[in-house]
């Protein structure tokens, strides 16, 4: 099955919203990076500086995306302590453990995928990271009612967008990609239908998504850079 294939959803408020992520997510981004993996595989003939880009490419990933969310408490564990709702227990349940099974694999892939490559502006770059974890902490724990469940339903389903260039990476360093436990897309949509209660509940939700993807795509946007970077030299 196509990690990348996006669902068929109806009209309902949660199906629009999921809709709304899936338009506006990471998947742009991203797929030239998975198209570049994919492409090259193993190939022995390649010239060196593809060589060098593709190691590369594989670190940043690993690295990069663990700095953002390989530590604990995250977006979804964060989520959780103002999402008061019973409709959302079993939802949140789920998606910390998924989440806890996701850092454990990062961690794995950036162990096994070894260091990153330098370059101009590096300390920069990964204080800019660092505190992008700070950004997703404020949306997480915004009192603004609905803003952090849009802003973690957001990010799971972005996740799952995004999850076949992990497994991209496991393949090429030698590593078995789990398949991942956190609520399907589906599953997203449900939980906003059930935690809808008005049009100012809505809009929370629609900023904390909006945000939320924001900062993902400025992540993988600086992955794709510096890629671009790398292949340049």
């Amino acid at each position: 099955m196509d990690n990348l294939a996006r669902p068929q959803l109806d009209d309902a408020f949660g199906d629009t919203f999921v809709r709304t992520i899936l338009s506006d997510g990471s998947l742009p981004v991203v797929k030239p990076l998975l198209a570049f993996l994919g492409s090259h595989g193993e190939r022995p003939d390649l010239r060196s500086p593809v060589k060098t880009a593709r190691v590369a490419l594989l670190a940043d990933i690993a690295h990069f995306m663990n700095i953002s969310h390989g530590r604990h408490p995250g977006i979804v564990d964060y989520a959780a302590h103002k999402i008061v709702d019973d409709a959302a227990r079993k939802w949140l349940i789920e998606a910390i453990d998924g989440m806890a099974a996701e850092r454990s694999y990062l961690n794995e892939l950036t162990v096994t995928a070894g260091p990153i490559r330098r370059l101009a502006g590096q300390d920069k770059i990964t204080a800019l990271i660092e505190g992008q974890a700070k950004n997703f902490e404020m949306l997480a724990t915004s009192d603004r009612k609905g803003c952090p469940a849009g802003a973690a339903i957001a990010f799971v389903v972005d996740w799952h967008q995004t999850r076949a260039l992990l497994d991209q990476v496991a393949l090429h360093i030698g590593l078995e990609a789990p398949s991942t436990t956190l609520p399907a897309v589906d599953q997203c949509s449900k939980l906003a239908d059930q935690l809808d209660d008005g049009a100012g509940y809505r809009r929370a939700m629609s900023f904390g998504s909006g945000q939320l993807l924001a900062q993902q795509r400025g992540l993988w946007q600086l992955l794709a850079a510096r890629h671009t970077e790398m292949m340049a030299g």
